[in-house]
């Protein structure tokens, strides 16, 4: 009997401890099999779950450095964004994509939806990002008319990623993939967040296309920011 009351004292806690850990972990995205087999990673390092005018968003994602985000602006702003009228109320950011010494400048702009029941959804989501780099302009647009990137004069499908690791779906995307005749790669918006990149994309696509994922990385309800 005492052996009994031991195991149930000294176990039984780490098991409920152990269920309640997992419970709470974000999923994360489980690549294609098609992506993950054919492209380069790019993980992220030292990124913040915090987000808000005082504090530092920036964060590392392969040999790029995401620095100067900026979410202090809005439609009233001249860099305001997107397939909208200008009387359309948006919200929107900005930011930098370094490596080298060379910086991209991005920016997104999005239009203010309800999050509905059950809280923020990707499905409610109507988001344009717009890179400028040395392989061209890159432009991601997400609508309810579609889904689309466009990297200098190569123009791409967006679809979302619902899988996650360890097998199973959810039904809020883990993140959203690029295709045109072949895939270009793949992002995560589940924290921390990853990047999949073709391999052998040469630098400026390479550049431009992750400048344009990143603004998906970003992207934050406007409730999840602070102020």
């Amino acid at each position: 009997m005492t052996s009994l009351r031991t195991f149930g004292t000294v176990v039984l806690p780490l098991l409920l401890s152990s269920v309640s850990l997992t419970g709470c972990a974000t999923p994360r995205m489980a690549p294609p099999a098609d992506i993950a087999g054919a492209s380069e990673i790019l993980s992220v390092r030292d990124r913040s779950r915090a987000s808000g005018s005082f504090v530092n968003e920036g964060f590392k994602l392969g040999n790029y450095e995401v620095v100067d985000v900026d979410r202090k602006w809005t439609s009233t702003d001249s860099t305001a964004i997107g397939p909208w009228s200008k009387e359309t109320k948006t919200t929107g950011f900005s930011y930098v994509l370094a490596s080298g010494g060379k910086k991209v400048p991005g920016k997104c702009s999005s239009v203010s939806a309800s999050q509905g029941f059950g809280g923020f959804n990707w499905g409610n989501v109507k988001i344009a990002c717009a890179c400028d780099g040395e392989g061209g302009k890159a432009e991601l647009v997400m609508t309810d008319g579609g889904r689309s990137l466009k990297v200098g004069d190569k123009p791409y499908k967006v679809e979302p990623i619902n899988a996650v690791e360890g097998g199973g779906t959810q039904s809020n995307p883990t993140g959203f993939r690029a295709d045109g005749d072949e895939p270009l790669g793949a992002v995560e918006v589940v924290h921390p967040g990853q990047v999949w990149l073709k391999k052998g994309l040469d630098d400026a696509t390479r550049t431009s296309a992750t400048c344009a994922f990143v603004g998906l990385m970003l992207y934050k309800a406007p409730s999840e920011v602070t102020k």
